[in-house]
């Protein structure tokens, strides 16, 4: 017994011992965002983002080469650093065009790309004191090792150098929304721009941007996932927590510990009356017994956002004057989902389901009329728009452009009829959308938001049969 408990004791010794070797972090160098190295459970070897691997990053640098004029020069600022206050921070988010072509997520770089300086990144440098307060960050070694830059200098330098790049491009192309005084007050950046020749990089990045890859669509899914299950979760929480903030705290804690990095945005949580604002975001609000709750939710996972809305009634039931409005929504929405294909494209859609919805509030009364007109004073909204990085990804590419495998756009329509509205008093202080997520196939679609339930029956069903409490969170490993 003796000696069984010895060599019992050996063992794990020994795998204590490879675990602390398996898991020292004395030899990960701190790049200032997750590696392989330092963030084992979200990276794999050869990814220098979650999901996109350094190939990938290669290949759209590649393939934005190849519209570039020949002698054209693309510059691209990371994101400022946004201040809350004096001294706090809001919390970082990378620029999608800086992001999509670097996989650097810090701020305070400039990349540059042409065909004959290639792939070339200026670096913040980080003092001392900058390393006690806000920890380490990508410099030139990262540039040249992580980011694959060919060519890699420290910001100070970029003065000196950037300028006789510029001077041998015939046109410059930056990106407008982050641009910044480090380059545009440079005396080359000065005189192309005087001579017409600064243009906004978008047209470019926006185009490559717009058709996803299968490691982006992979994300895709696994993002809007999350925001379906949180969704699910906070639906159930309703009844017992009919509050508008305690519905935001709730979709936002479920998304987190998913996995999810930060809500896309701000939550929508419209209670009665406040649904019928479209972009409501006090969520300050009780929801009464009787009144729908609208809740327009969305998530990021390691860059790409997801965007669904659900309308139900916290307290188990929709009234007749709900469900018949409500009916409307999901049945445009069902219609124009089945309209979503190659070929056809936004605006298409989105016509079809004005002269649905006009249709339809004509004969339930709430409309006394075809005029779009009228119609738009209860819904001035598009029917969808791209999806991806951004919420509203992708916003050079018209509405009209035919749609083709691999676009991710959503479909949302909706009725906010406010309490000042003229028409039929049982249908005033009601708003419903019901929005999901459409990928483009070759054959067709796939709703990504699917999971989500949207059918009143089902709504109905959940809510008044499901053990109130009984479900939390389950942490992302």
């Amino acid at each position: 017994m003796k000696i069984v408990l010895g060599r019992l004791l050996q063992r794990t010794s020994l795998r204590q011992a490879i675990g602390r070797r398996a898991y020292s972090t004395k030899k990960i160098v701190d790049i200032g965002q997750p590696s392989p190295a330092s963030h084992p459970q979200l990276l794999k070897e050869g990814e220098i983002t979650p999901g996109i691997t350094s190939e990938e990053y290669t290949l759209r640098r590649n393939k934005l080469l190849e519209v570039l004029p020949e002698k054209g020069l693309a510059i691209f600022a990371a994101a400022p650093v946004k201040m809350m206050t004096d001294v706090v921070p809001y919390t970082y988010r990378q620029d999608a065009d800086y992001l999509y072509i670097t996989g650097c997520q810090q701020p305070g770089g400039v990349a540059v790309l042409g065909h004959e300086c290639g792939f070339c990144m200026f670096m913040p440098e980080a003092t001392s004191h900058d390393v006690i307060w806000q920890g380490q960050i990508a410099g030139v070694s990262a540039a040249l090792e992580v980011f694959k830059a060919d060519r890699a200098y420290p910001m100070s330098k970029l003065r000196q150098i950037l300028p006789d790049i510029m001077k041998g491009s015939s046109e410059l192309f930056h990106n407008v929304q982050t641009a910044v005084p480090t380059y545009m007050e440079l005396d080359a950046f000065q005189k192309a721009a005087y001579s017409g020749k600064v243009k906004d990089v978008s047209v470019f990045t926006h185009e490559l941007r717009l058709i996803k890859s299968p490691a982006e669509l992979k994300l895709m899914r696994e993002s809007a996932s999350i925001a379906c299950q949180a969704l699910l979760q906070t639906m159930f929480h309703s009844k017992t927590h009919p509050y508008e903030g305690r519905l935001s705290a709730k979709v936002e804690y479920e998304c987190k510990m998913k996995g999810a990095q930060r809500m896309a945005f701000n939550p929508v949580v419209g209670g009665g009356p406040n649904a019928s604002v479209i972009h409501y975001s006090r969520n300050d609000q009780k929801i009464k017994n009787g009144d729908l709750v609208l809740m327009d939710v969305g998530c990021e996972l390691h860059g790409y956002v997801s965007d669904i809305t659900r309308t139900w009634p916290p307290f188990g039931s929709f009234s007749s004057t709900q469900e018949e409005l409500y009916d409307l929504i999901l049945q445009t929405n069902k219609d124009c989902v089945e309209l979503c294909k190659p070929g056809a494209s936004i605006r298409e859609i989105h016509n079809f389901s004005v002269e649905m919805l006009i249709k339809g509030l004509n004969e339930i009364g709430i409309l006394k009329d075809s005029r779009s007109s009228s119609y738009h004073q209860l819904n001035p909204t598009s029917i969808g728009h791209y999806l991806g990085m951004d919420v509203h990804d992708c916003s050079i590419v018209g509405y009209d452009r035919p749609l083709k495998p691999g676009v991710v756009i959503t479909i949302e329509p909706g009725i906010y009829i406010p309490l000042s509205s003229n028409g039929p008093e049982r249908f005033r202080g009601i708003g419903i959308r019901i929005e999901d997520e459409v990928l483009i196939t070759d054959t067709g679609y796939e709703v990504l938001t699917g999971s989500m339930p949207k059918e009143v029956k089902h709504i109905e069903s959940l809510l008044n049969n499901f053990p109130h409490g009984k479900y939390n969170a389950e942490p992302q490993q």
